[in-house]
C-alpha cells in the first residue's frame, strides 16, 4: 500500500472509453481531486454504440454528456478526443492515435499518467500501445510517472493480458462517490455479468 498523491501536481488518466476512467480508478481520481492535484481525463474514443445487452443505440453525444457529467462529480475536468470508430480502433493508425494523446500532453504537460494495461478489447490494446509510445521520454513534454490502472473486466483477460498491481490505493473515503460516479453511466448499466 502506498500513497501516489505525493508528489503530483497534475495528473492524466487516458481511457479508451467514456466510463472506463470512472470505474477503473475514479475513487484515485477523487483522491487525487482531495489532495489538490489537478487531474484531466482524455477519453479516446467515442461513438454512436449499439449496446447489445438492451439492442438500444447510444449516441456519441448521450455518451459524452454522461462523461461530462461524471468529470462534473469526480471534480475533474476531461475531453473526448474525434476517434469514433467504437470496437474497431484496431483499424485506425496507432500513429493517429499516439499524435491525439501527444497533443493532450503538450497542452495539459501532466507529471503523471494514469493508463490501462492490454486487454482482451482490441481498442484497449490500441491505447495502451499507443499510450506507451506518446508516453516516451524523448519527447519535449512527457510524463515523470507512468501508473496502470485495473478495470473489473479485467478479471475476463486471457493469462498473457493478466492485471498484477503492484500499487493498492486506500480510496475507502471516496468510494461511495466513486459508486455514484459509475451510477451516472446510465447507459453502460447491464441487466447481467461484468460491467
Amino acid at each position: 500500500d502506498r500513497d501516489v498523491t505525493g508528489v503530483q501536481t497534475c495528473a492524466l488518466p487516458i481511457s479508451p472509453h467514456c466510463d472506463d476512467e470512472a470505474y477503473g480508478m475514479g475513487g484515485t481520481i477523487l483522491k487525487l481531486r482531495a489532495a489538490g492535484v489537478e487531474v484531466f481525463c482524455a477519453v479516446v474514443v467515442c461513438g454512436d454504440l449499439r449496446f447489445e445487452h438492451t439492442g438500444t443505440v447510444i449516441t456519441r453525444e448521450e455518451r459524452i454528456a454522461e462523461f461530462a457529467a461524471v468529470t462534473r462529480h469526480l471534480g475533474c475536468e476531461g475531453t473526448v478526443l474525434g476517434f469514433k470508430q467504437e470496437t474497431r480502433m484496431d483499424q485506425v493508425p496507432v500513429a493517429d492515435v499516439i499524435s491525439a494523446l501527444e497533443k493532450v500532453q503538450d497542452e495539459f504537460h501532466a507529471d503523471t499518467w494514469y493508463m490501462i494495461g492490454p486487454s482482451f478489447h482490441q481498442d484497449h490494446r490500441v491505447v495502451f500501445e499507443a499510450a506507451q509510445a506518446a508516453a516516451r521520454p524523448t519527447r519535449k513534454s512527457y510524463p515523470a510517472k507512468i501508473y496502470r490502472y485495473e478495470l473489473p473486466t479485467y478479471s475476463g483477460n486471457a493469462r498473457e493480458w493478466n492485471f498484477t498491481a503492484h500499487i493498492y490505493e486506500d480510496i475507502g473515503a471516496h468510494l461511495e462517490d466513486k459508486l455514484a460516479a459509475c451510477a451516472l453511466y446510465k447507459s453502460q448499466i447491464r441487466p447481467t455479468g461484468m460491467l
